[in-house]
């Protein structure tokens, strides 16, 4: 039986505490957007949901201690977390080689692996008995290919090229019980060595990461700097970021960092002339190991514009962000710091820190809405136009006279006629008043219901349709049964 916990993602920037434009606005919108990772611990075999054939054999290694099923929106990418002697690993690379696919790679590691499910909170008294000697990463190859339709944002990064197929990935730890010495690699799969030793380190070099820099127009070395930042999680959500490290590139671009700190980190890289970039985040342990961040910046290519109301009148402190910023050549491009401004008093607009490339522009201002979808741009642009027109407003109550409240209760919104990407749609918990507020919603025809949660479909409240306008607040009352 499958177990999950609640992954919290970044915080993003909007009021609606659970609210979505289909799949697309979920990842845009919400302040703070959860799903679901599930998993189990111990090695009952797993059904096959649809891997490549021939990696059955390999999830369900009877050496398995975990596993573990994301990522989050979308699922399908499965990780098996086990514990063995070279003896056994190598009956697994030889299932490895004969299982089908053509992306498939293998890399060793320093040290220890360490459990995700056996410690999700990676708590240190935990540690020892999270101990993993390999973990097996496989996609199913449906998910894998709907990740990829996703916004830059959502999608994972480790998806991989979209033409090299679903990747396939055994990481092994010679730190443990698996000696690297004793291991047969079959012919036809790849291996990549990240062992201190492999690149030059040495263990007393503990944690190594190093990199080099290239201006993405031209491959020529940047001589920037590496930062690395602490990423420190908010009790009222959200990050903090602080400087922990910071190291300069030489003439080649190459930088090296070593002994770098145990901890959650974030990895910017920042250059005079060049838009600062986020090229990764890790997380270190006590142990040694290495990694690697080849990163390509891009110059400052302005995009600016006006926002104004359904009548033409400017609009001011409308809050603009671009997102899905993508890079030719470069693929996503994120910035330590969103790429966002408001409004002046006419409207204006003006990003001046965002790389060349493609993005999608998304604005919010209480009281207003912009329907649909965020329209896709490309930097450097001037004179981009958008339109705002008055939102709505929606208090549901739930009337409990004919029974007796439960601990939680949901409400649900969905456009008449059903859920379609740039539909506005959701659900949100009511609070002790009985009450859900929907705030800033298109103007349009939904429909509402409400059921506890958990709770069965046989508990949902008979659906309502309601008609809201723009700059109307509109008041209804759900029975619940």
């Amino acid at each position: 039986m499958l177990a999950s916990i609640g992954i919290l993602r970044r915080r993003l920037t909007r009021s609606l505490a659970m609210w979505t434009l289909a799949l697309a606005l979920l990842a845009a919108s919400a302040p703070a957007a959860f799903a679901l990772i599930e998993g189990g611990v111990g090695n009952d075999p797993i059904k096959d949901p649809g891997w490549p054939l021939g990696a059955a054999e390999i999830v369900n290694f009877n050496g398995r201690v975990a596993f573990w099923v994301g990522p989050p929106f979308g699922g399908g990418q499965w990780h098996a977390e086990c514990r063995g002697d070279a003896k056994e690993l190598n009956a697994v690379l030889a299932a490895f080689a004969r299982m089908d696919g053509t992306n498939k790679k293998i890399i060793v590691h320093d040290g220890v692996g360490r459990s995700f499910w056996l410690n999700t909170n990676r708590a240190p008294e935990k540690a020892d008995a999270a101990k993993i000697d390999w973990a097996f990463v496989v996609w199913q190859k449906d998910n894998w290919e709907r990740m990829h339709k996703m916004p830059a944002r959502v999608r994972p990064p480790d998806l991989g090229d979209a033409e090299a197929g679903p990747p396939s990935q055994l990481d092994i730890y010679a730190g443990g019980a698996v000696r690297w010495e004793d291991v047969v690699v079959p012919k036809g799969l790849t291996v990549f060595d990240r062992r201190l030793e492999a690149h030059g380190f040495s263990l007393e070099d503990g944690v190594v990461v190093e990199g080099r820099i290239v201006d993405a127009a031209t491959k020529e070395p940047v001589e920037g700097k590496l930062r690395l930042e602490r990423v420190e999680p908010q009790k009222k959500g959200g990050y903090e970021y602080s400087l922990i490290r910071e190291v300069a590139a030489d003439e080649r671009g190459r930088w090296v960092l070593k002994n770098a700190p145990a901890g959650w980190h974030r990895l910017v890289v920042v250059a005079d002339g060049y838009v600062s970039r986020v090229i990764g985040y890790e997380t270190f342990d006590e142990q040694p190991r290495w990694s690697s961040h080849e990163c390509a910046v891009l110059c400052p290519a302005p995009v600016s514009g006006v926002v104004t109301d359904d009548e033409g009148k400017p609009l001011a402190d409308v809050n603009v962000r671009i997102s899905d910023v993508q890079a030719d050549g470069v693929g996503r491009y994120e910035s330590p710091d969103d790429y966002e401004v408001k409004t002046d008093a006419e409207g204006r607009f003006r990003v001046e820190a965002i790389p060349a490339g493609k993005g999608s522009v998304w604005i919010h201002k209480a009281g207003y809405v912009r329907p649909g979808l965020g329209p896709s741009i490309e930097m450097p642009t001037k004179d981009v136009k958008l339109e705002m027109k008055p939102s709505a407003s929606l208090v549901v109550t739930i009337d409990f006279s004919a029974t007796t409240r439960p601990g939680g209760y949901i409400v649900n919104i969905a456009p008449q006629g059903g859920e379609k990407v740039g539909s506005w749609g959701g659900s949100g918990n009511i609070d002790v008043k009985n009450q859900i507020t929907f705030r800033d919603v298109p103007p349009g025809r939904y429909v509402l219901n409400g059921r506890p949660n958990p709770g069965s479909s046989k508990e949902t409240t008979e659906s309502v349709t309601v008609d809201l306008k723009g700059g109307d607040e509109t008041k209804i009352t759900l029975t619940a049964k």
